[in-house]
Order: structure tokens, then sequence, then C-alpha cells
């Protein structure tokens, strides 16, 4: 889930977005994300909230989070080579 909020996250910074559509986008996301994670416990716990289920979810996203740092590190550093490799061949 969180990794196609990232992906929304991109869309954004293509396309920029007024506080309009992104207030939508938001909702329509988390709209999205409760009833997934609401069948899914309904599904597999026969809809019981069970307190592993939740430190998963929990524990998932903070683990995503530290990945997610050090992917933005690497894709800036790339991201800024690719940058400068334009600009010297435009240069030259």
């Amino acid at each position: 889930m969180m990794i196609s909020y990232d992906v929304i996250r991109i869309f954004r910074r293509l396309i920029p977005h007024g506080t309009a559509a992104v207030a939508v986008e938001d909702i329509l996301y988390w709209l999205i994300c409760g009833v997934s994670i609401f069948r899914m416990l309904y599904l597999e716990n026969s809809g019981a909230i069970r307190g592993f289920a939740i430190a998963a979810v929990v524990l998932g996203m903070l683990l995503y989070l530290q990945v997610a740092k050090i992917l933005k590190k690497i894709g800036k550093k790339l991201h800024n080579s690719v940058k400068q490799v334009i600009i010297n061949s435009k240069s030259s």
C-alpha cells in the first residue's frame, strides 16, 4: 500500500496538482486501503481483529519507511548522475 502511495507521490511531482485534487486522491487512496485491510481481516481472520495482524501492518510500514529512505537516497544520486551526464553532453 505504501508503494502505491509512493507511485501517487511520483505522479504528483510529474503532473502538478491543486489542493482539491490532492485531497480527492488522498481520500480515494485511504478508502481503498481501509476497505482492502478490512476485507483481508474479514476473510483471513473470520472478521476478528487480532493483535498480531495490526502489529504486522505497523511493523511492515516502519520497515518500508526505512527501506524507502535508502531507496530515496539512491534515486537522488542516480538522478543527479544522469542530470550531470546530460548537462555535460549539452556543453560539449
